[in-house]
């Protein structure tokens, strides 16, 4: 196969081939046309010698057409033309006396510079048997040459052959410093492959050496040809010790004797595969491994052999490990599967026992709302009362002692009738918030299906929550239209709002002096959405993902369970058969979509 550079060159040498010969056609018609100037200026005209220049011209021309298509062609169209007609020439003319004769060197450097050896050859005998024949035939008086030519002739011809060798030396030196500057090439070509392959042979080396496996090459002699540093280890050797000898030189007899007839048939051509087991030279301890031979073919002869030795050992115990394991894996199973169930069982009553503990943790905080939203009312009356006393026993003696005006008795009607309207003001307010939160406990600690108004069992809640939530700056915005009526179970409802409110007035606002939690819901076919919507300070996205998990709870130590989410969501998605979206931004705030069926898909009676 021709590579590149060697394709680059040929063309570079055939482009020069060309130019050679066009200037060698060039030179030649610039020396004909000085001998026909010659002969035209000379007194004695041989019409011999012009027929003879327009011959060789007609050469020239018949050369140059030829170079468009073959090289080869025109140039053995030029050298046998010219050497035929100088001969013819010269034998006519001046025979060894011609200046045609300085034209042969011309012809036999032409054609053994571009047609090669045997036309260099070839020419040259041709050229000598013809001169010496003519100086032969001359000297016994055989041959008669005609009178010399003109000096003018003479002159050109020689003057033609000067320029013409000059020009082929001057060509031959380009050419010889255009293959040195090659050769030069060519030899830091070399050594730059030589470096290269050696520090290939470093790298492949240092592979080997570092290979888990024992690589050999052996001979069809059993002589090592190459053995890596793990091979040589087996044998307690350094890999450079076992180079060029043969195996019986560091292999134990009885080794030998094993390997023997794995050897002969790998020599026969089979790929061979064994397993055995040795003494580590190193450790003493027992080894085994197993052995790959591959016999080195070459055409349809064996010639050596590869060996891969690979130790097994620790390979052969995790087996008869895992085969011990796989013969108890039924019994494991069964008895982690036990033991899964178990702990299975507990988490689920743990969970269920914290989540009951949650929702009486709810209760707890709506009891304490309203009994200290009560004490308010009922203190008022408490005072009002025992101002009614004291005036009715003043009253009651101005009565016994008959000092009694009607200014008195008016005035002690007043004081009546504006204690009564205060206390039936209060008590009108307690027996308000005691409805809402017998309504709204009763909702919590059952799960009765009912027909009720959206915006008033919110309201309830909202209101059960007031007392705690007056201790904090933010502000709570109800945006719930009145009239959507719904067939569920307000205590989960319920409880999905107070979780909700509590999370956003315990995290949403973090940080932050006041903040904004507006609940909304609109009405969409057969389902409610509620929204939840805070301007507080987001949601990270890492615990975005973990929102709705058991126990996750970024208040660790500071009285968060990591329930309540977890408990909305399974309200939420199990009891009341609708779905739950939180969408969150971080420093912009929180959004919880609850999508809510408006007729509760449950079988239960309904509680008007």
């Amino acid at each position: 196969m021709i590579s590149s550079s060697q394709e680059s060159d040929f063309g570079k040498e055939t482009t020069a081939y060309k130019r050679l010969i066009h200037n060698v056609l060039l030179t030649l018609i610039f020396v004909c046309s000085f001998t026909i100037i010659g002969a035209a200026v000379s007194d004695t005209l041989s019409v011999t010698r012009v027929w003879t220049v327009l011959i060789i011209l007609l050469i020239a021309g018949l050369s140059f057409f030829q170079l468009q298509t073959s090289i080869q062609r025109s140039s053995m169209t030029l050298v046998i033309g010219l050497w035929l007609i100088f001969s013819i020439s010269t034998f006519l003319n001046s025979g060894i006396h011609s200046a045609n004769l300085l034209a042969y060197p011309f012809l036999i450097t032409l054609a053994g510079w571009i047609l090669g050896r045997r036309w260099l050859a070839a020419v040259t005998a041709v050229t000598l048997i013809f001169v010496l024949g003519l100086g032969l035939a001359e000297q016994m008086g055989s041959y008669h040459p005609s009178p010399r030519a003109p000096v003018l002739v003479v002159m050109a011809s020689l003057i033609g052959s000067l320029l013409a060798v000059s020009f082929l030396t001057s060509v031959a030196y380009r050419s010889l410093t255009l293959q040195r500057d090659r050769a030069l090439a060519l030899s830091a070509q070399l050594a730059e492959q030589n470096n290269t392959l050696a520090k290939g042979k470093r790298d492949l080396q240092l592979i080997l050496d570092h290979v888990p496996a024992g690589i050999a090459s052996l001979d069809a002699e059993t002589c090592l040809r190459f053995g890596n540093t793990r091979y040589a280890n087996l044998f307690g050797a350094q890999a450079q010790e076992l180079i060029s000898k043969k195996i019986i030189d560091y292999i134990s007899p009885e080794g030998l004797l094993f390997l023997s007839p794995y050897w002969e048939a790998c020599i026969r051509g089979e790929a061979i595969t064994y397993r055995r087991s040795y003494q580590d030279p190193h450790t003493g301890q027992d080894r085994i491994v197993d052995v790959l031979m591959e016999p080195e073919f070459n055409q349809a002869s064996v010639t050596g052999v590869f060996a891969l030795v690979i130790d097994v050992t620790d390979k052969i115990k995790d087996q008869e490990q895992i085969r011990e394991l796989n013969a108890t894996l039924e019994q494991r199973v069964e008895q982690r599967t036990v033991e899964l169930e178990s702990a299975m069982s507990k988490l689920q009553r743990t969970q269920e026992e914290l989540t009951r503990s949650e929702t009486k943790a709810t209760l707890n905080t709506l009891v304490a709302s309203v009994s200290h939203e009560l004490s308010t009312p009922v203190g008022n009356c408490l005072m009002t009362a025992h101002t009614l006393v004291d005036q009715g026993k003043k009253f009651q003696i101005a009565v016994a002692s008959n000092q009694i005006k009607r200014s008195d008795l008016n005035n002690f009607i007043l004081s009546v009738t504006t204690g009564n309207d205060l206390m039936l003001r209060n008590l009108q307010r307690t027996a308000d918030l005691l409805k809402n939160f017998r309504q709204v406990a009763n909702d919590q600690a059952s799960e009765q299906r009912r027909q009720f108004d959206l915006a008033h069992m919110v309201t309830e809640v909202i209101d059960t929550l007031t007392p705690s939530l007056k201790r904090f700056p933010h502000q709570l915005v109800l945006d719930i239209p009145y009239g959507i009526r719904m067939d569920s179970l307000p205590g989960a409802l319920g409880q999905v709002t107070i979780n909700l409110i509590n999370n956003a007035y315990l995290h949403a606002f973090e940080g932050r002096e006041r903040g904004v939690l507006r609940i909304s819901a609109t009405l969409a076919e057969r389902e409610v959405l509620l929204l939840f919507t805070d301007d507080g300070v987001g949601i990270p996205e890492e615990n975005l993902k973990q929102l709705f998990q058991p126990f996750f709870t970024t208040k660790t130590g500071k009285g968060g369970t990591g329930l309540g989410m977890s408990i909305v969501e399974n309200l939420v998605n199990k009891t009341l058969n609708g779905s739950i979206i939180v969408r969150s931004e971080v420093g912009v705030g929180t959004c919880f979509e609850v999508h809510i069926p408006l007729i509760a898909s449950s079988t239960e009676n309904i509680a008007i």
